[in-house]
């Protein structure tokens, strides 16, 4: 068939634009606007192939191999169908299990059945070379397309660049196109003080009965209140009665 197809690794699709972004690998620091994604990736396919889309394969993870809101939005776009692995918990970090092997499979039966002529993987991972292999045996033209490198090198398997039929550098410019940094400041406002606070900072001086401002009721100007006037002397002891609740102080004996 005169068609060509997608898969996208999103595991490498999205650490890869966080890192280029945020300098941070974790997928959490980007959002994406999937419908721009999407559009995005199907233009550039079909010009790069010459072909009009048959579909594109999205391949991620998640717990229990259940949808994320993510995956729910991506599904019900056209072209689009989604596979998940299963995300687990192992030595304090997550772990993707499944995806490789999904992917291998999907490739491996679209060549078989000669559902495509040419194939766009998304991808860095080399446990993929065989299904490329695989499907270019089976006379599909194979691109492999890499996102741009935070620090310049490559984020792709060398061996994957190497069996590779086309290659492709997905630029910062493009990745913009639909990708942006988080923002936290919504989550994690600022600190500053309460409003409460603010307001009672912000109000004037109140008024006195001896019409002074900083006098006290009952005091004369400069008079300290009586409280303060019983202050202990650093390190005495407590002893009733005095007004230690209102100042830091050992205890007797």
């Amino acid at each position: 068939m005169d068609r060509c197809v997608v898969l996208v690794d999103a595991g490498y699709l999205l650490g890869a634009a966080a890192s280029l972004l945020a300098g941070d690998p974790s997928r959490s620091k980007v959002t994406v606007d999937h419908i721009a994604l999407i559009a995005a990736l199907r233009e550039r396919a079909e010009a790069e192939t010459g072909l009009p889309l048959l579909r594109i394969y999205w391949f991620d993870a998640a717990p229990d191999r259940r949808p994320m809101p993510e995956h729910r939005r991506l599904r019900v776009l056209p072209r689009v169908t989604v596979r998940l692995g299963a995300l687990t918990r192992a030595e304090g970090r997550w772990v993707q299990k499944g995806v490789d092997a999904a992917m291998h499979a999907e490739l491996s039966e679209l060549a078989r059945n000669r559902a495509c002529a040419d194939v766009v993987l998304i991808t860095g991972d080399g446990d993929l070379l065989p299904g490329m292999m695989s499907a270019k045996e089976h006379g599909v033209v194979v691109h492999l397309w890499a996102l741009q490198a935070a620090d310049g090198d490559f984020n792709q398997s060398e061996d994957l660049v190497g069996e590779a039929d086309e290659r492709r550098v997905l630029d910062r410019e493009w990745i913009e196109g639909s990708f942006s940094l988080r923002d936290t400041s919504a989550v994690f406002p600022a600190p500053g003080p309460r409003h409460e606070i603010a307001k009672i900072l912000a109000a004037p001086p109140a008024a006195h009965p001896t019409g002074l401002p900083g006098t006290l009721p009952g005091t004369l100007p400069g008079a300290l209140p009586a409280a303060a006037a019983v202050r202990p002397a650093a390190g005495a002891p407590c002893c009733p009665p005095s007004p230690c609740a209102t100042w830091s102080c050992r205890p007797a004996g």
